[in-house]
């Protein structure tokens, strides 16, 4: 009879060493992605360790690693338990991604084996979630027009839209709406406004073709048509722009402004995020591409890409070398979170999800995690859970945090 060659390992690590090679080579299963998420999530070592393996500048430092080690036979071992066999599906992967994708496998299975005391959650001490209701947010919003009527977009359907003053607003798809360029006869301090709820988000492009979207519980109030030198709208909440340039009729560039609860932002033409909630410790400006000028009062700044002024009251700090991959998360769909206390994360379920959370204790652990925010409530609350440091319980709707 052969010997197994895995019977003196740890069966758990070679679970997630083919999980975390699968995720390389792009072959894994919905159901392997959900394995591979709550492993993940389950501590900061954990992620840390995957982010380091997936990571394309330590590939070559880990081909390296192989050369330096008998590999051959392990790899021999693997690629007879099937580890390296290709899914029916084809995909364009580079060759180093192969290879690392081995190394990947030796890599964890050795080490995961020898740390597997550290890194096991406890899933003994996982709450049982109460069925609550409360669903992930969606594409809804309202828009208000200059004429004082309101409309509500989850409901509409998809199209154009003319309001009385000839405004030409098109509905484009589930949260998305564009105004057609120069289609009004509204007078210039005629303002609309779109608002997202509780649970909300949707994708606005303006008048003069700058997109915006906009987080949950947002307000963003503009004119139907921009003239003179400047575009300023009025933003409560979060959104991300990405503007476009524009000349005005005097032939002189139209400079961008965001009014945010007392900060003003001003570009050319750029991306950045700007975080502005009345229920937030600090008002947060990311910039991802371009220039952009913050100011409150008498002080002001200039960002360059990757950074973020944070304000709190009248005065303005930089950060520099910011994970705007984190920043902008939410929109591309998801809760993504470094380093982040407890507070911060469950402001945003707040808004997500419309839940009300009361704490029960002090949780002082900050959390990494990286989440779809189309998760129910009970399997975002799980994952947060997974590390050991909080629990929660859940009433109606309302959450309770537990250390």
């Amino acid at each position: 009879m052969n010997e197994n060659p895995y019977s003196d390992m740890d069966m758990e690590a070679y679970r997630v060493a083919y999980l975390i090679a699968g995720y390389i080579r792009n072959t894994l299963t919905e159901a392997e992605h959900e394995d591979l998420d709550d492993w993940v999530n389950a501590s900061d070592h954990n992620m840390k360790l995957f982010e380091d393996l997936t990571d394309e500048r330590n590939i070559e430092a880990n081909l390296e690693w192989m050369d330096k080690v008998q590999s051959e036979q392990s790899f021999k071992m693997l690629r007879e338990r099937g580890a390296f066999k290709k899914a029916a599906k084809k995909f364009k992967i580079h060759p180093a991604w192969i290879a690392a994708a081995s190394v990947v496998l030796i890599t964890v299975i050795y080490f995961l084996s020898r740390n597997s005391n550290n890194s096991e959650a406890n899933t003994d001490k996982m709450t049982k979630l109460d069925t609550t209701g409360l669903q992930p947010g969606g594409n809804r919003a309202f828009l208000s027009l200059g004429d004082g009527s309101i409309i509500d977009l989850t409901t509409t359907k998809n199209g154009l839209m003319k309001n009385a003053n000839g405004s030409d607003i098109i509905k484009v798809g589930d949260g998305a709406l564009l105004y057609e360029p120069d289609t009004t006869t509204e007078p210039l301090s005629a303002m609309h406004t779109l608002t997202t709820p509780i649970g909300g988000q949707y994708h606005l492009k303006l008048p003069d073709g700058t997109s915006v979207w906009l987080n949950a519980a947002t307000s963003i109030k503009y004119p139907a048509r921009f003239s003179g030198n400047e575009r300023r709208v009025e933003l409560n909440g979060e959104a991300y722009f990405e503007v476009t340039h524009s000349v005005a009729a005097s032939g002189a560039r139209q400079s961008f402004v965001v009014e945010s609860n007392g900060v003003t932002t001003e570009v050319l033409g750029t991306h950045f995020n700007v975080m502005s909630y009345a229920n937030e410790a600090a008002k947060e400006i990311t910039l991802l591409e371009g220039i952009v000028r913050v100011s409150i009062k008498d002080n002001s700044t200039e960002l360059s890409p990757a950074m973020q002024a944070i304000i709190k009251g009248e005065t303005i700090t930089n950060k520099s070398e910011i994970d705007t991959g984190e920043v902008v998360g939410w929109k591309s769909g998801y809760f993504v979170f470094h380093d982040a206390p407890i507070e911060s994360i469950m402001r945003q379920v707040e808004r997500w999800y419309g839940a009300h959370v009361v704490y029960q204790g002090d949780v002082n652990q900050l959390f990494n995690a990286s989440i779809l925010r189309s998760e129910p409530l009970s399997r975002l609350l799980h994952l947060l859970e997974l590390n050991g440091y909080v629990h929660f319980k859940t009433e109606n709707k309302t959450i309770y945090v537990l250390p």
